[in-house]
């Protein structure tokens, strides 16, 4: 059986919603309010905020990735950051999350990068059995980030220019 790797199209907007959910469940989260129309809306055109691939096995979509661009000042090299790695628990242990890390390892390399990161919930202990299998590394990072109400307050209007792209 044979691993396709891929980049993700609009007609896998329903695929990737009902696997990211699956990822939430994994993990003991309700489903995200990520579904089709935020997958179109910032996974592809004007408003594209992250890149995907999925593998596919005997031509059905059973994983995927997503990724973003990023920088990393204390190695002054650009890098991709991984925001999910999802691969349905029927298809695990055949290769496919190795073929997508590798396929995103290469698309890094591909754009001059140097490095790859990701987080994982640390309650996910598949997850974290495989990236340690696979060589991750896990580093002394704590994870942040500022949401809703948390985000407003902090917002300070200043004299940074909105930029016109």
């Amino acid at each position: 059986m044979g691993i396709n790797i891929r980049w993700i199209e609009e007609a896998d907007a329903d695929r990737l919603a009902e696997m990211a959910a699956g990822l939430s469940a994994h993990e003991g989260y309700p489903p995200p309010p990520f579904g089709p129309s935020e997958i179109l809306r910032y996974g592809f055109g004007a408003e594209k905020s992250f890149e995907g691939i999925v593998a596919e096995l005997s031509g059905r979509v059973e994983a995927y990735a997503f990724f973003h661009d990023a920088f990393n000042v204390g190695l002054g090299a650009p890098g991709l950051h991984m925001i999910d790695l999802y691969v349905d628990e029927e298809a695990r242990c055949q290769g496919i999350g190795r073929a997508l890390v590798g396929r995103i390892a290469l698309e890094c390399r591909r754009r001059q990068g140097t490095w790859v990161t990701w987080q994982s919930v640390v309650s996910n202990r598949t997850a974290l059995e495989f990236y340690d299998a696979i060589g991750g590394r896990r580093f002394g990072a704590a994870n942040y980030e500022l949401t809703g109400p948390a985000l407003d307050q902090i917002i300070v209007a200043g004299d940074v220019q909105e930029r016109s792209e």
